[in-house]
């Protein structure tokens, strides 16, 4: 193994170092403001303020560099489906779950499209696509209808059909409002808790 390989090999047990977060973050930045064809290592290393040598400690290459970036955006997006962290208080527990799903719709912006793009020609990044689209969905249908067989709720359709309804819709919504303000943003939340609560069939919804 070349010197290049091991030192890409010990960038990935450290993951999770500052300097990694650093990367990635400077390199989303530069994604989502010149998009993917655009962006080059040269333009990361600059907004990251390192030397290029520095980030290939870190990454092999650009396309590697968008591989991470797409795997902490479906992280993100899994982590805002974890219900049932706020006790037995279904409202509770889905406006906690809106509130983290659209902060991750909306910090992802248009890296969710380029992942999308760059899937047609990747499988490694179209089966990333499929599971930011999906298993969010997926698991916030089995919340719903746990919460159904609990007589928590009485959703006005199917747990997949009003899953797909509020959480795709919220994806959009939140990318269309990434550069409001604080009071437009937590008026649209608060017109989200409304519908998803009436659709949820959860008693006493209020706005």
């Amino acid at each position: 193994m070349t010197s290049s390989a091991w030192s890409v090999r010990a960038a990935r047990e450290r993951s999770h170092t500052d300097r990694h977060r650093d990367l990635l973050d400077a390199a989303a930045r530069v994604f989502t403001a010149r998009g993917y064809a655009e962006t080059t290592v040269a333009a990361i290393t600059a907004e990251a303020g390192v030397a290029r040598a520095t980030l290939y400690v870190y990454f092999a290459s650009k396309e590697e560099i968008f591989h991470a970036l797409a795997v902490r955006v479906r992280d993100g997006f899994l982590a805002a489906q974890e219900p049932g962290l706020i006790g037995d208080d279904p409202r509770k527990t889905l406006r906690a779950t809106i509130d983290a799903f659209a902060v991750a719709a909306r910090d992802a912006g248009p890296l969710l499209w380029m992942i999308d793009e760059r899937g047609v020609i990747d499988p490694a990044l179209a089966g990333l696509a499929t599971e930011i689209a999906e298993r969010p969905i997926r698991r916030f249908a089995r919340w719903i209808e746990r919460q159904r067989q609990a007589a928590a709720i009485s959703p006005v359709a199917e747990p997949r059909v009003v899953a797909e309804t509020i959480g795709y819709a919220l994806a959009r919504g939140a990318l269309e409002r990434r550069d409001a303000d604080a009071t437009a943003w937590d008026g649209y939340l608060r017109g989200v808790y409304t519908i998803a609560e009436t659709l949820l069939g959860m008693t006493g919804v209020r706005p």
